[in-house]
């Protein structure tokens, strides 16, 4: 049997083929890592407009009149965002003044404007709204966030304190609904302000200011869930409410340990299997579907066939040999990723360990980060040698290296689809069908699958009895075989 796996290697590693899917694998992860680098800027950047948009305003106001009723709205709306663009021109792309500007300021511009051109806005209004925005110019000026953390802090305890005092007073439990919605919300405002402040993260485009962000999002949708029972969701509603809660755990984690985890080679690193997936995939079906049809098409399985070596060993030689290619194309790229992504965008990140929730425990754990990058691929094994052996059935079957190929590959391409369209009909059989099972990430960290009833221990039975098949039916095939007229 090693004599056959060794002269298998020699045979592989002669083709082009492996060597060009290698060379184009690591070609993609050097190109994922510069457009990574060279997009880092706009990681968590604010979109604020640029000089074409102000010649695109003043070309629209030349065409208004603000002195017609019609015209009146647009006309003060693109007159605004002239003035706020030309107030952001002072600062710098992604910073906390961008934010400011575009999320405080425009009221008071927009009330100064309207005074301007309107007979509703009385000069009391305009007054405050000049003093509000002139102040607010001025904080920008001297780099003072905090002025407006403190503000937003101030008015998220106003509305809160009349929250609690109309909640006293009202009896109908429709509206008590309501307000207990409104407080949950103006309570996670508050605590993101009060952590902005305790941990000094300005408004600024970074990882621990879209940490507060996700944290409000992810508990804002929590919010929906608070009345419903958890366990009459659903799989798919599940899964949402899932997402949420580490969501939620998480950032809340990053926030309390002032982490900031931006590293470019550290997000690539730990998403390896979600970005180079289909490569690992491509390498095993191209390597499996042509290892026994090439020996039918060439004529070579009859100098192979005369071996002193029964059918049944020599075609366990060739699958053996496709699930090692396999392993060794996961390590090079696994290797590859480490070292291209360390010296495009630097190695710091990957000092940091991993950071997950675990849903066993409710609480945020850290696990290295090279151990759970492996632990991943060992819970996506399934796919891949699935799909790899697939490819090597058909190999058998048909002898041809196109179908051999293109099965398993869309295979893997509607696995996805077959999976939504059985939530969506709620097709309960579809749990002992392969594509549900055969990702074992689902289970990490008490994390649910995608359809009820499942478990890791079924779903592993069920991977066991799909590759068993597919050798069963690839060894009666082989053994039968005519080779007479080949």
């Amino acid at each position: 049997m090693i004599n056959l796996i060794g002269n298998e290697f020699k045979k592989i590693f002669k083709k082009k083929t492996i060597y060009i899917l290698l060379i184009i694998t690591i070609g993609y992860i050097v190109l994922s890592n510069i457009m990574t680098k060279i997009t880092n800027d706009y990681q968590y950047g604010y979109y604020f407009y640029d000089e074409s948009d102000v010649k695109y305003y003043e070309s629209k106001l030349s065409d208004l009149d603000p002195n017609n009723v019609s015209d009146l709205s647009d006309y003060i709306d693109y007159k605004k965002n002239i003035e706020l663009i030309n107030l952001a021109k002072n600062y710098e792309p992604n910073s906390w003044q961008i934010y400011i500007i575009d999320t405080n300021i425009q009221g008071y511009l927009e009330t100064m404007i309207e005074h301007q051109y309107s007979d509703e806005i009385s000069d009391k209004a305009y007054n405050e709204a000049k003093k509000s925005y002139d102040e607010a110019v001025k904080k920008l000026n001297e780099n003072d966030w905090k002025f407006f953390a403190n503000k937003d802090l101030e008015s998220v305890n106003s509305s809160l304190e009349e929250q609690y005092n109309l909640k006293e007073s009202t009896k109908d439990a429709q509206e008590l609904q309501q307000i207990n919605q409104t407080i949950y919300s103006l309570e996670i405002e508050k605590r993101i302000n009060e952590w902005r402040l305790e941990k000094n993260i300005d408004y600024s485009a970074s990882f621990l200011n879209n940490a507060l962000n996700e944290y409000e999002n992810s508990m804002t949708a929590l919010s929906d869930y608070n009345t419903k029972d958890i366990e009459e969701l659903d799989s798919q509603e599940l899964q949402e409410y899932r997402e949420y809660l580490q969501s939620a755990n998480l950032n809340k984690y990053y926030i309390e340990n002032n982490l900031s985890l931006d590293s470019n080679s550290r997000s690539i690193f730990l998403n390896l299997f979600g970005n180079y997936e289909v490569f690992i995939i491509l390498i095993g079906i191209v390597i499996a579907g042509s290892i026994v049809s090439e020996e039918f098409n060439r004529g070579t399985i009859k100098l192979l066939l005369v071996k002193p070596y029964n059918r049944i060993k020599i075609l366990m030689s060739k699958f053996i040999v496709c699930i090692l290619i396999l392993l060794l194309s996961i390590g090079i790229i696994y290797i590859s990723q480490l070292l291209i992504g360390g010296l495009i965008n630097g190695f710091d990140g990957l000092s940091e360990p991993a950071i997950v929730y675990d849903f066993n425990t409710n609480k945020v754990e850290q696990i290295n980060i090279f151990a759970y990058v492996a632990l991943l691929g060992i819970c996506k094994l399934p796919i891949y040698i699935l799909l790899t052996t697939l490819a090597f059935t058909c190999s058998t079957l048909f002898t041809n290296t196109a179908i051999s190929v293109a099965v398993p590959f869309l295979g893997y391409i509607a696995s996805s689809i077959i999976n939504q369209f059985a939530l969506l009909y709620d097709l309960k059989w579809i749990i002992y069908f392969v594509t549900p099972n055969w990702d074992l990430t689902c289970y990490l960290f008490g994390s649910s699958p995608l359809f009820k009833g499942l478990t890791a221990p079924f779903s592993i039975i069920i991977c066991v009895i799909y590759l068993i098949l597919l050798l069963v039916i690839s060894s009666i095939v082989f053994k039968k075989r005519d080779i007479k007229n080949i």
